[in-house]
């Protein structure tokens, strides 16, 4: 089964021009962060994060809950810093923006490195969506792999869709619930034992990175 160490992103969540859109809109209400339905399997539980995967031939989607201490739009301006994630997002070598094809629409691209296998890319279309009256952010994405030319011995991911959901917490105003989907096919070769890195190691990381740049307050507002 082939999957990627890192999705997102990434980096990270992230979620094709050949699938279907996950439309993961600011109406839609939250997922059951106890179990989001019988197709699902629970692959992480600690602290304040769980991680739920769901396997489809050689792609794999992630649904994964976080709460974090820390007001929504702070989170929201994190993940909105696409130029500064390789400062702080694990394996991204490059992030930016390639343009902005509306007031909150943008193609964004990506190359990450992570460990045993070949630098994979992908550049992206991305939807951010903010609801201010309601402290709710989502970002919302699919591949766009055509849009910029594939580079020698770098993989071109063609399927990486998913979303971002930032929402306050209502039994606890100080602590915001994030939720991060996404479902992707890295293509390539990846070995077993990294792709099941995936739900265990790769998305705990790369929210416990938000986190991290969260706490820090380095990331300054989000300009889309």
């Amino acid at each position: 089964m082939k999957t990627f160490l890192y999705s997102i992103l990434l980096v990270i969540l992230s979620l094709i021009l050949e699938s279907r859109p996950l439309a993961v809109a600011v109406a839609a209400p939250p997922l059951n962060i106890n179990h989001p339905g019988s197709e699902w399997m629970e692959a992480y539980r600690k602290d304040t994060t769980i991680i739920f995967t769901k396997d489809s031939g050689n792609s794999r989607e992630i649904i994964a809950f976080a709460l974090i201490k820390a007001k929504p739009e702070a989170i929201f301006n994190a993940i909105c810093d696409f130029g500064h994630y390789p400062e702080f997002m694990p394996y991204v070598e490059e992030s930016r923006v390639i343009g902005q094809m509306g007031d909150h629409e943008l193609l964004t691209y990506q190359r990450v490195a992570p460990p045993f296998v070949s630098e994979r890319d992908y550049p992206i279309r991305m939807k951010i969506v903010r609801d201010t009256s309601a402290n709710l952010f989502t970002f919302e994405w699919h591949a766009a792999p055509d849009t910029l030319p594939e580079s020698e011995d770098v993989i071109r991911i063609r399927l990486n869709e998913g979303a971002w959901r930032i929402e306050p917490l209502e039994t606890d105003k100080q602590q915001t619930r994030l939720t991060y989907r996404v479902l992707v096919d890295p293509g390539g070769s990846i070995p077993t034992f990294v792709a099941n890195l995936s739900s265990t190691v790769a998305v705990p990381g790369l929210l416990d990175a938000v986190r991290k740049r969260v706490l820090e307050e380095k990331a300054p507002p989000c300009p889309y």
